[in-house]
């Protein structure tokens, strides 16, 4: 097991946040170990009791350790802690940090019937990171063939790769400086071209005769889809809100609106 490290004395002599630093960087590693297969039950129990004494020198609650040597309770145990701690010393939580290793490795495909159809999403002007991350997760899980980027960050930034925790391996990026141009030889390619945006004549997406082949194209978080890109777009389409909003997160609406064209193409097929 890999041990703290640290006396009392010379772990009470550091700041608070060299604390919080050193518990939550001994934690990710036995949560590496964990998630590697490598660790024992009975070396999961020697390391509870040193988390136990680090707990009780900053007087820091410390939950009671799963009754159980199923690995998966453990890893939630020491991810909770981590969490913990991160918060504790103001810092944000990052779940991608600890799944990457245990959720990239999932290859089971839980639905064998896959679609008949030909989709890509086009990203127009997005800025956040963090959207585009979940955006490819959400292409690879629908399915879908390509990601295209109109003025925006991709594959290539780090933020993206984490929080898409290796779904951009699978899906093809395609990187525009002229969405709107690219958008008319997609066309010319047989794609329809639907834009989610809540514009004169935008149908639900519930309602939409979604094709088998088409481009989704989502705005910018802001601003919404740009003018010259509109002009474009061959239907629109919007979710239905129900409350005093009128707008989700993109990479919300996303998955929304592209499971709504993947159920109705499955479901013509039937």
């Amino acid at each position: 097991m890999d041990s703290f490290g640290f006396t009392r004395k010379k772990f009470l002599s550091l700041s608070d946040t060299g604390r919080y630093t050193h518990v939550v960087a001994w934690l990710s590693r036995i949560y590496q170990t964990m998630a590697g297969g490598r660790q024992t039950f009975k070396g999961l129990l020697a390391f509870h009791a040193q988390y136990k004494a680090i707990c009780t020198w900053i007087d820091l609650p410390c939950a009671l350790p799963p009754k159980t040597e199923d690995t998966r309770a453990w890893l939630v145990y020491i991810s909770d802690a981590i969490h913990r701690h991160r918060t504790a010393a103001g810092q944000g939580v990052k779940d991608y940090d600890l799944l990457e290793r245990v959720t990239t490795q999932d290859r089971v495909q839980l639905c064998q019937n896959r679609p008949d159809m030909d989709y890509e999403v086009a990203l127009d002007g997005l800025r956040s990171l963090f959207n585009i991350g979940s955006i490819f997760r959400t292409c690879e899980a629908a399915g879908v063939s390509g990601l295209i980027l109109g003025n925006c960050p991709g594959k290539e930034s780090r933020q993206v790769q984490k929080t898409a925790m290796g779904a951009h391996q699978s899906v093809d990026e395609e990187k525009t400086q002229d969405l709107a141009g690219l958008l008319l030889e997609k066309k010319k390619k047989g794609f329809q071209i639907i834009g989610a945006e809540t514009v004169q004549g935008s149908v639900p997406c519930h309602e939409y005769d979604w094709p088998a082949k088409a481009v989704i194209v989502m705005g910018n978080e802001e601003y919404g889809i740009s003018p010259h890109v509109l002009s474009v777009i061959d239907d629109p389409v919007h979710i239905p809100m129900f409350g005093k909003k009128n707008s989700l997160n993109v990479a919300n609406a996303l998955s929304a609106i592209l499971f709504q064209a993947v159920f109705s193409c499955m479901n013509k097929a039937l």
